[in-house]
């Protein structure tokens, strides 16, 4: 690494001397040894200033830096000089896409067809995921330097669908819509969500939430709106074909730009009343500045739909007003939605492992406390006790009243599932015991009184 006083001298094309083990990745990706050097001066100059109080710090070691600065703060750090800018708008930006997952939404629970479906296939389905793939070009390389180009130099971005979720899919609904699948092998009651997914339906109102973006901790929508016409870059999910096509560059950048703001706004309202929270005012507010950017006043629908927005409760403590739009119902299923997905993209990989087990743990709890129940039930049918009532060591309180994903639990509720799955388990084994010594005896009560009648003396 080089010193601070030093300069940078990287060896030209002809020498045969190797690069420095923290450049040479760099070549790999496209990059020559000119480039590197040009880049690496670029941000040592930034440096050079005699007024800065700053320790001078190697221009490799910054390159290094820009990949792990959060992602609501990279496009402040984009503004700092020509090599940030030329750093983040190339590899940084293409190591953000390599993390970056799509997340296609299907419906909310009340929507047609999912309120037909149990808790646990809506969970299954109602979130399809797709992850990072390749990076492609348009066209394809007419010449060896094109084909040296680095590889962020491709214009669309693949994402592929999960396999999971296809065969999660085909379960629920008989509905075949996996890669080499035709449109006849499809249930026609979920073509039109199929449809809903690939933008080839109307949406349900302005704003309605079909695909967002997952990158570390932040969660926000594709873009404001998506919707056939509307969107500001290409976008091509193709449920036949397992993938998901996007020119990747312009929607990372609105996505950065988004998160910012967002950030921003957290920051300036910190100290405000809300009429909702901290956290969903602040998102609400950005989705609908967002929603009301897209519009077009010289458009008669466009300019309808800006006047339903400005008629959503109002933020920040205002008082509200007595309408009530159905624009309202749309904002309320996409930003519960978000807010999950970021509650989740916050976690760590453990927290979400401890929270699905305890989930997993909750619903094994409640099965063999309602098994216990009904075996009591039918034990005490056999009595000619009057009053006698079921007492259980743990009550099921929790049954039908509590969020499928444990995720979206909040931290009190949280806080009573682990206190009652700890005196579950302690209390397993005379749980157990309680259920073999029901289960024989309601064996042995259920024998007819009359069972022995047609048996002679000479048997016994």
């Amino acid at each position: 690494m080089a010193s601070a006083k030093s300069p940078i001298v990287i060896p030209s094309d002809d020498s045969d001397a190797p690069l420095p083990s923290y450049l040479r990745r760099h070549v790999h990706l496209g990059f020559n040894q000119e480039d590197v050097a040009a880049l690496l001066s670029s941000i040592e100059s930034s440096q050079s200033s005699s007024t800065c109080t700053l320790a001078h710090l190697p221009a490799e070691l910054l390159l290094q830096i820009l990949e792990y600065v959060p992602v609501d703060y990279i496009l402040d750090w984009r503004l700092v000089c020509r090599g940030f800018r030329d750093a983040i708008d190339g590899r940084v930006l293409y190591h953000h896409l390599r993390r970056t997952e799509l997340v296609g939404y299907m419906g909310a629970r009340d929507s047609r067809p999912m309120e037909f479906l149990d808790d646990s296939d809506y969970e299954s389905i109602h979130l399809l995921r797709a992850r990072f793939q390749r990076v492609e070009r348009i066209t394809e390389p007419a010449s060896d330097t094109e084909r040296s180009n680095p590889v962020w130099n491709g214009a669309k971005g693949v994402f592929k669908i999960d396999d999971e979720w296809f065969r999660a899919f085909h379960h629920v609904g008989g509905a075949a819509a996996g890669p080499g699948d035709t449109i006849e092998d499809a249930d026609p009651r979920w073509l039109n969500t199929l449809d809903r997914l690939e933008l080839h339906r109307p949406e349900e109102g302005f704003g309605t939430l079909r695909w967002c973006i997952r990158l570390d901790h932040a969660v926000l929508d594709l873009d404001f709106p998506v919707e056939g016409g509307r969107t500001h870059f290409g976008f091509d999910p193709n449920l036949h074909t397992g993938l998901v096509t996007i020119e990747w560059r312009g929607m990372l950048l609105r996505f950065l730009k988004t998160e910012r703001a967002l950030r921003r706004l957290l920051d300036l309202k910190r100290d405000s009343e809300f009429s909702f929270s901290h956290v969903e005012d602040c998102l609400r507010a950005v989705r609908r500045q967002r929603l009301l950017a897209s519009l077009d006043s010289d458009n008669k629908v466009d300019r309808h739909i800006k006047w339903s927005l400005r008629l959503l409760r109002p933020l920040f403590g205002k008082p509200r007003h007595e309408h009530q739009m159905t624009l309202e119902d749309v904002e309320n299923d996409a930003v519960g939605l978000l807010l999950l997905l970021r509650r989740e993209a916050a976690m760590s990989t453990q927290q979400v492992a401890y929270l699905r087990q305890l989930g997993s743990d909750n619903l094994a709890m409640e099965a063999e406390l309602l098994e216990l129940d009904q075996a009591f039930g039918e034990f005490k049918s056999y009595l000619s006790m009057p009053g006698f009532q079921t007492s259980l060591l743990i009550p099921i309180v929790n049954r039908g009243r509590i969020p499928k994903n444990p995720i979206a639990w909040p931290d009190d509720l949280r806080i009573r599932i682990e206190q009652q799955v700890e005196q579950w388990k302690s209390q397993k084994r005379t749980i157990e015991q309680m259920m073999t010594l029901l289960e024989a005896s309601n064996t042995a009560m259920a024998v007819p009184d009359d069972s022995f009648d047609s048996l002679g003396s000479d048997d016994f």
